[in-house]
């Protein structure tokens, strides 16, 4: 399907621009490319979150140009009809093809924009962090697990669920801790079709304990918390994870924070410069991972909790830890109070 023009031109840049301009662009359309322009608006070329990932790795940053990144040999059509010409393996490969005619761009043919085509079924296992109190919700979490709290009349388990089959991933392990009971007859009542097992903590083990409790899982696997809701194609994650051999890669998100106030330097009462409602770029960690096995017994042994422990151990050993940025729809429910309801 062609994407609107609207929608087209947000996502034309200037060559000039830099890799953050890239990054809020794709953050912003959700499309996950940006279409290249010189000065004389000519295309010039293309910049998927692909082509950023690979950036970063290269040891480029967000201030960074972009000419160097660009794909200056993308497949595009003259015409729409030529469309036609595509096999569905070759669509697979380009989900996004450019409509060029005498270097302009006319149009952007999309072969499915909510959805990427995944090629095969993911052996890989997927484990779901389900057992935490979910204390920072308050009273919602009373008598009712965080999992099972619901946004738009669903519970965030079942998104979270769902998404992970269209995903093609069906084999599930979900931590469980407190009102444990709860959860499992939610996933009896609701049979979702997939091989979903428990993994039951006897007292709390913090965000990843949980994992040096398992004993049998695929070679690398996905970490999810309960309270996140994103739209991350986990079959590119998991390629990323492992062509790249990395014993744990973190989902990470750009965000951008303005300052609703002018600030003042200053040293020793001395007035130095005043910046009105300055901007400052941070990176995130998104609650989504992918996990090589061998992280099981060195949590186990350590007695590892929480993320942040096992990182700097990771560090300490000098083992190979890499961020994966995303891009799109990303939501943390963790400490969203206005827009959560109990399950009933």
């Amino acid at each position: 399907m062609l994407v609107e023009k609207n929608k087209l031109k947000k996502i034309i840049i200037s060559q000039d621009s830099n890799i953050l301009d890239v990054i809020k662009n794709i953050n912003s359309s959700n499309l996950k490319i940006v279409l290249v322009v010189d000065n004389s608006k000519n295309f010039i070329g293309v910049i998927n979150d692909g082509d950023v990932r690979r950036a970063f790795l290269k040891g480029y940053n967000v201030n960074s140009s972009i000419r160097n990144i660009i794909n200056k040999s993308p497949i595009f059509i003259e015409k729409l009809l030529e469309i036609n010409k595509f096999t569905s393996e070759d669509l697979r490969e380009f989900p996004f093809i450019p409509i060029i005619k005498n270097q302009k761009i006319i149009g952007l043919f999309a072969t499915n924009i909510n959805q990427k085509f995944i090629k095969k079924n993911n052996k890989e296992f997927v484990v779901i962090m389900a057992g935490g109190y979910g204390k920072r919700l308050g009273v919602l979490t009373k008598n009712c697990p965080k999992a099972l709290l619901t946004f738009n009349n669903k519970p965030l388990l079942q998104y979270i669920l769902e998404y992970v089959k269209n995903n093609n991933f069906s084999n599930i392990i979900i931590s469980v801790f407190f009102l444990k009971n709860m959860i499992k007859n939610f996933i009896l009542k609701k049979k979702f079709s997939l091989k979903i097992n428990f993994l039951e903590e006897h007292f709390p083990l913090g965000t990843i304990g949980s994992i040096g409790l398992i004993k049998s899982i695929s070679k690398n696997f996905i970490v999810l918390n309960c309270d996140v809701i994103s739209d991350v194609n986990l079959s590119e994650l998991l390629e990323f994870h492992k062509n790249n051999k990395s014993i744990l890669t973190i989902c990470v998100k750009d965000f951008q924070y303005k300052n609703p106030y002018g600030v003042i330097i200053s040293k020793k009462n001395k007035f130095i410069s005043f910046k009105e409602k300055p901007e400052t770029n941070f990176t995130i960690n998104t609650g989504i991972y992918v996990f090589n096995k061998k992280l099981i017994p060195i949590i186990k042994k350590s007695n590892l909790k929480n993320i942040e422990d096992l990182i700097s151990k990771l560090q300490d050993k000098n083992y190979k830890i890499l961020t994966y940025p995303i891009f799109g729809d990303w939501r943390d429910f963790g400490q969203d109070k206005n827009k959560l309801k109990r399950y009933s």
